[in-house]
This record gives structure tokens, sequence and C-alpha cells, in this order.
């Protein structure tokens, strides 16, 4: 299958598809994903991720993980790439090495600072913020870019409506697209969209979607990222805790229902947090196929014939 940059994908105009992994952390864990890899590879999605840890603690794993997609899957990868902990020359070298490695697209994010620093500091000679980094990306030349949306705001702002302001500018700074933090409310989604849209019309931003397998994790996850679990998901879920297998069959159905209705909202595509683990992904993904909410994979043919065919 033929690699593309993000931004060629987004131009054929069809929904797209992507999934979201983490570098592993032991061996097990690697055997893991590489299973997940080869599951979710057979799907065809429109491209793959991988994230950082909390203050680049995972960056060389990182890099080791979307080289390995890159050289040995037919997916197309995405890096992400942060501010915390890296100069710009530093942030220069790792983008030739990406380039090297075939690799065309870029997650350009501030990042979550080390966990016992408490508050973001800028790396002298780094970048303060990702329209920064998105700038030193867009100037190199070789990537598309891609920026996160924020539908309740970022945890650090102020208010929901000026990071929203600051999506704007990362469209405006060279991003192709945006990726939300993980919703469980089509509301929320909605009314960003509807925020950037009367701004700036025809700006991408795909909703982020953690499937509701593990509640408990959900909840601790959420508490983390500042994302809010509806009312309506509290009461599915909560009643459900001691019956593992009717929770996760209530959880996937909540997920595929909500991802429907953001597509009908006009969502440009999905990006699944897969967790490393491809059943609940795949379950998704399919269901939202059937239903004609999602399109079939590209055929090599059409991938042949170019970004605006």
């Amino acid at each position: 299958m033929s690699f593309m940059r993000l931004d060629h994908i987004l131009q054929r105009g069809k929904r797209c598809l992507s999934y979201e992994f983490f570098p592993p952390k032991s061996d097990r864990a690697w055997y893991t994903l590489e299973d997940t890899i080869t599951q979710l590879a057979g799907l065809g999605p429109d491209f793959v991720s991988v994230t950082y840890g909390a203050g680049g603690s995972t960056r060389a794993k990182t890099r080791e993980v979307i080289e390995h997609i890159q050289r040995n899957s037919p997916l197309t990868a995405m890096a992400h790439l942060t501010c915390v902990g890296a100069t710009v020359a530093e942030i220069r070298g790792l983008l030739d090495e990406y380039h090297h490695a075939g690799i065309e697209n870029i997650l350009a994010l501030r990042g979550d600072p080390p966990r016992d620093q408490g508050a973001f500091t800028v790396t002298p000679g780094g970048c303060a913020h990702s329209n920064e980094l998105l700038q030193v990306v867009a100037a190199d030349g070789r990537f598309a870019s891609v920026g996160a949306a924020y539908p309740e705001g970022h945890p650090d702002s102020p208010s929901r409506e000026e990071d929203w302001g600051h999506l704007l500018e990362k469209f405006d700074n060279g991003a192709c697209a945006a990726i939300t933090q993980c919703i469980f409310d089509s509301k929320d989604y909605c009314e960003l969209l509807q925020w950037v849209e009367h701004r700036r019309k025809g700006s991408t931003i795909i909703p982020g979607i953690l499937t509701v397998v593990d509640y408990p994790a959900i909840e601790r996850f959420s508490s983390f990222c500042g994302a809010t679990i509806p009312q309506a998901l509290k009461e599915l879920m909560e009643p459900l805790q001691e019956r593992p297998s009717a929770a996760r069959a209530a959880g996937i159905a909540y997920t595929i229902h909500l991802c429907r209705e953001l597509l009908d909202l006009g969502a440009p595509g999905i990006h699944i947090y897969a967790l490393n683990r491809s059943t609940a992904a795949a379950e998704i993904t399919t269901a939202l196929r059937d239903s004609g909410h999602l399109p079939q994979p590209y055929t090599e043919t059409e991938l042949r014939r170019g970004p605006l065919s």
C-alpha cells in the first residue's frame, strides 16, 4: 500500500479513519502492540499515530515504534512531536530523522510536563507552545502537520473560547487538520465545529474517540486530561461494573452511537484511541462501515491515482 501525507488524504474528500497507539513499556507489551498493528492494518486505516509520554519520557521509544510501523507495515504513520525538553535545533534534527525514515506526517503538540514538574516550562532555545512548533514544521516543508483541538478547552486555558482561538492560529500556522482530545458527548464537538466554521470555513477537525470498555480506566483518564464524562454515560455504565461482559457490550454500543452522531454532524472522520488493543477498535470500525458512516478502505488502484482523483 502507498504511504501518503494527511493533507493529500483529506483532499480525496472521503471520511478518514485512524488509530492511535502508545509506546510499549515491556517486551510483552511490544508483542501485544505488534499483534494490534497487524490486525488493525487489515482494516485499512488512513493513518496511525504514536504518542509521547509525559515530559517526552518515551521520545526514543516513540521514534522506534513509528519507524517500525513505517518500515514493516502497510500503514501510513504519523509521529507525535512536542515542545517538552527539546530545543528548536533538536526538533529540526528529529524532523530530519523522520524524513529519512519515510515519515511524512507530524502531530505537533505542546506536550505534558514531567509528572514531578507540575507546570510546563519552556526549554531554553525551544518552543513555548504548539503554534511555534507548527511554524518550525511548516518551515521545514517536508511534512503534513496536524494540531490538537480541545472541545472543552485546554485545562490550562482560561476559557474554551480562548483556547479555540489558539486552534484557529494552528490552522494559520500550517496545520492541515486538528484531532480532538477524547470526547464522550457529540454536543461538545458540535459547538466547537460551529464556532470554528463561523470564523474559518473549511477547517478539518477530526474527533478523537476513546473506546468505552474499561469504565474505571475511562474515569481515571478523564480526570487526568480534563474531559467530562456525561451523565448519560455514567448512568449507563456505573450499574454494570460488577458485570464486565455487560459493561463492555454497553460501552461499545455507546461508542458506536457516539461515532455515528459525530459523523452525521459533519465530522470528516474518526480517530480512535486504540490503547494498543485491536478488538474494540475493530468492532467499532466494522459497525461504522456496515452502517455506511465510514467508507471501505482504499484499494491499491485508488491509492495510485493520486490525492485529487
